[in-house]
């Protein structure tokens, strides 16, 4: 028993310490100044940055979100209908965080309603939350939704989808 404790925190100290150098490392990619992301006085350097998730509907609608981190991490969770199922990690370039948040200034996000929508229930929605300029919007569309709004979405698409996923590998 004795053995087995000091294994558990042998192992969980070399986890925090790998988390550690990980976060270190993801944080000397530099965020250009046009990127320039803060939110409630901080400018933390993995905070999140851009998000967008489409919901299940009752047919085969895709179902998936992407957040993206400040440090250029992202994260990729596929739940139905898409290629990549599961939980998926890759990065991002700075140029591509400059692109989601010009096509995001472009559409004028930070000005639309938080919400579109309607009494229908087999719809799927589209989130999109954007932290950049001072502000953290989030806008839900599913019924009466801009056509910026939809343009937005499917140009973060083009952007991100292509990115190199690469599975989470489960716990041992």
């Amino acid at each position: 028993m004795e053995h087995l404790l000091l294994t558990l925190a042998a192992s969980a100290t070399l986890l925090m310490a790998s988390c550690k150098n990980k976060e270190q490392a993801m944080m000397t990619e530099p965020v250009p100044a046009q990127v320039e992301v803060r939110y409630g006085g901080e400018n933390a350097a993995d905070s999140l940055f851009f998000s967008l998730q489409r919901t299940p509907c009752f047919g085969q609608c895709k179902a998936y979100r992407i957040q993206v981190y400040r440090s250029g991490f992202a994260v990729y969770e596929g739940s139905s209908f898409v290629e990549k199922m599961g939980t998926h990690h890759g990065r991002v370039g700075t140029d591509t965080l400059a692109m989601l948040l010009r096509k995001a200034q472009e559409v004028d996000f930070f000005a639309m309603q938080d919400r579109y929508d309607s009494q229908v229930t087999d719809l799927p929605s589209t989130i999109i939350q954007v932290v950049a300029e001072g502000k953290n919007k989030k806008v839900v569309g599913r019924v009466g939704m801009p056509a910026s709004f939809k343009a937005f979405a499917a140009y973060a698409d083009e952007l991100l989808f292509p990115v190199a996923w690469k599975p989470q590998l489960p716990l041992e």
